[in-house]
């Protein structure tokens, strides 16, 4: 095996785990992804496996442009169109997570955008151009794809409506982290609201974050 996608497998193995974790998924939910460098092919989670489980030879090949399994006998996750989709939206990321988070969950229940505050967003800065709600489309689905894509044109994370959340990055770990930040953001949203208004960070600050994140060579 190529000593780059084997270093990715392992990479995307020990990102699932950690995931799991973190309790940002339950039972098979969830997929997570890494483009292959220099090439038109990724590396995907497999439908039907928890991440808690995942090991490096789990993971199947698809090919970008077609979705076609280059490698593994495993059923690709239903979820591989958006992944494919987000590669070629965004030629510099690497790395797509999904997944089912409570309270980003919740939010994407009330279709409502999370709105970027709280000193903690300095860990995953691109958050602060805001993590809009995608239209409502079934699991699995072209329509799901585009919509999910449309929403994710100028962002690095997405709600998705009854269903979870997605991010991207320029490295798999970089896309998990903005997951766990999404996530953190989420719960803060939540716990605002049962007191008060959310407010957003001001104006010159969120230039600050997104400035910093192109300086730290992030996906923003």
């Amino acid at each position: 095996m190529d000593p780059v996608e084997k270093d990715l497998r392992e990479r995307l193995a020990k990102v699932g785990r950690q995931i799991w974790a973190e309790k940002l998924t339950h039972g098979a939910s969830g997929n997570i992804s890494a483009r292959i460098p220099g090439t038109n092919k990724c590396i995907i989670k497999p439908s039907g496996y928890s991440f808690g489980d995942l090991e490096p030879h789990h993971f199947i090949v698809v090919d970008i442009e077609t979705r076609k399994v280059l490698e593994g006998k495993e059923k690709p996750s239903i979820e591989t169109p958006f992944h494919t989709r987000l590669y070629k939206q965004w030629p510099e990321a690497g790395g797509v997570v999904h997944v089912h988070p409570q309270y980003c969950t919740i939010l994407s229940i009330l279709e409502e955008e999370i709105i970027p505050m709280g000193i903690e967003i300095f860990e995953a800065p691109a958050l602060a151009k805001g993590i809009p709600v995608s239209k409502f489309a079934p699991p699995g689905t072209d329509e799901l794809a585009d919509n999910l894509v449309e929403s994710m044109k100028d962002h690095v994370a997405a709600l998705m409506p009854h269903h979870g959340l997605t991010t991207i990055g320029k490295t798999i770990e970089e896309a998990a982290v903005n997951a766990k930040m999404a996530e953190f953001l989420a719960k803060l949203h939540y716990e605002v609201m049962l007191v008060g208004k959310p407010r957003p960070l001001r104006a010159d600050l969120k230039k600050t974050l997104i400035d910093r994140a192109k300086q730290r060579g992030l996906l923003v």
